[in-house]
């Protein structure tokens, strides 16, 4: 017994030294604070159900689509402009981009308070004019935000974005957790996100040295830029029109009850894509653009390597999620969720490939191929305007969901097309990463109808 106790105790110093050195790197960073947030996320949704109706959750789904829209119509690559340039380290021509990006915050916090009501005429839902026109101070915020969150990516800083994010996150959490004890009604998710803008705003400042800006101009400065975002909004658009044809035109079709269940599910099934958002952008893109500058020699070798790991466990874990959506939804709500399990398992189809398909287009950022990024986005809306008509004639609403779920598959060959004539696509790797997604929605499909043959009152 007393032999013993020294092999237990290196034992627990070795999985004590494995655990720290996971948590030191930038991907366990990542992987820790994202699965942090899900679990994060997954609570607040339990308990917000509780608290609001559907018809609040719809409320605010729609003001967040309709966000999301003037984002994408007028994205100007602000990070991957800064990222790839070689004078991002010049305060000045850091001032020139950054009131650049202010007066888009200003220009947008204006155009949407003003033209609030005719939004919500346009969506048939008058409710949302005065919540959207107070929302709507969120671009400004945005705008006068430091652009530090955006060049800490080149000194290496993805861990403290990845902590600071998570922070950001409880924070929210926790305000409308308990504004919505308090008001019972939308403006509690409201106020939680404007308080939080406010929060990152402040902390951009605080957080990470060299931060501070001051209003400049430069017209070479400022030509350069906009040339480069001209491709980057192309792509922004279709973008746009991929990833809101379906809030709008489900937005007019649904009651806000109905689309309440739909931005729920949602909800769930995008989550594991702010992994893909933060790992591609904050890790590959970086290894990316810098193998490209130094050694593009290396680059076939680098695009697998830097993701392999991560892009198994992301494929199983999102097969899970489809499979087990109806035990997670009885898990989680009551019975008048019940018909948001369907939305989660098609939507997270989507979710699941995404990880690949940004990866190939991060990569092709990387390499100055930006044409064929916007031929990816071209794919997918070419898709949507062809699948979801089809869907709604044969399945009704549900067929746009469907369509939806489905859009990332013809991407996804188009971009194994793209590597392939870049010399660099492993068929054998991308096949391995949809077989690891059929076996998670298989163990979670079988898992969680035993579980619930088990415990049918849930």
């Amino acid at each position: 017994m007393i032999a013993a106790e020294p092999r237990v105790s290196r034992r627990l110093r070795g999985i004590r030294r494995k655990l720290l050195n996971v948590v030191g790197t930038r991907t366990g960073v990542l992987g820790l604070t994202t699965v942090a947030n899900l679990v994060l996320r997954t609570g607040n949704s339990m308990l917000l159900t509780r608290i609001l109706t559907p018809r609040d959750f719809g409320i605010v789904g729609i003001i967040n689509s309709i966000f999301f829209a003037v984002f994408m119509v007028t994205d100007l690559g602000f990070e991957a402009f800064l990222v790839r340039h070689a004078r991002t380290d010049d305060r000045r021509f850091r001032n020139v981009i950054w009131t650049i990006h202010a007066t888009r915050g200003l220009a947008l916090f204006v155009a949407v308070a003003l033209t609030s009501p005719l939004i919500a005429w346009a969506f048939d839902k008058p409710v949302i004019a005065l919540p959207l026109a107070v929302a709507s101070v969120g671009f400004f915020i945005h705008g006068v935000t430091s652009l530090s969150l955006m060049t800490a990516l080149r000194r290496d800083k993805s861990r403290e974005l990845s902590l600071l994010d998570f922070g950001l996150q409880i924070f929210a959490i926790a305000v409308g957790l308990l504004l919505a004890l308090w008001w019972r009604n939308a403006w509690s998710l409201i106020a939680a996100m404007v308080l939080q803008d406010i929060l990152r705003a402040i902390l951009s400042y605080v957080v990470f040295p060299d931060s501070a800006h001051r209003p400049a101009r430069d017209r070479a400065v400022s030509r350069e830029f906009l040339a480069f975002s001209r491709m980057v909004l192309a792509s922004s658009m279709l973008t746009l029109l991929i990833a809101q044809s379906d809030k709008l035109v489900l937005g007019r079709l649904f009651t806000l009850d109905q689309f309440g269940l739909y931005a729920i599910a949602f909800s769930i099934a995008s989550a594991p894509t702010a992994f893909v958002q933060s790992y591609v952008r904050r890790i590959a893109f970086p290894v990316y653009a810098q193998t490209a500058r130094v050694a593009p020699a290396q680059l076939a070798s680098v695009y697998y390597s830097i993701k392999r790991k991560a892009s198994a466990l992301y494929a199983f874990g999102c097969g899970g999620i489809i499979g087990s959506a109806p035990l997670i939804v009885a898990l989680l709500y009551d019975s008048r969720y019940a018909a948001a399990s369907t939305f989660i398992s098609l939507l997270t189809i989507a979710s699941a490939l995404r990880l690949p398909n940004v990866a190939a287009g991060e990569f092709l950022t990387a390499t100055g191929d930006m044409k064929r990024m916007v031929g990816i986005a071209a794919i997918r809306v070419l898709w949507l305007a062809l699948a979801m008509p089809t869907g709604f004639f044969l399945l009704g609403p549900l067929g746009i969901v469907a369509a939806v779920g489905l859009v990332e598959l013809p991407a996804m060959f188009y971009c194994w097309f793209l590597l392939h004539r870049s010399g660099v696509l492993d068929l054998r790797e991308e096949l391995s990463f949809i077989g690891l997604i059929a076996a998670g929605a298989a163990l979670g499909f079988v898992g969680g109808a035993q579980f619930l043959h088990w415990f049918p009152k849930l």
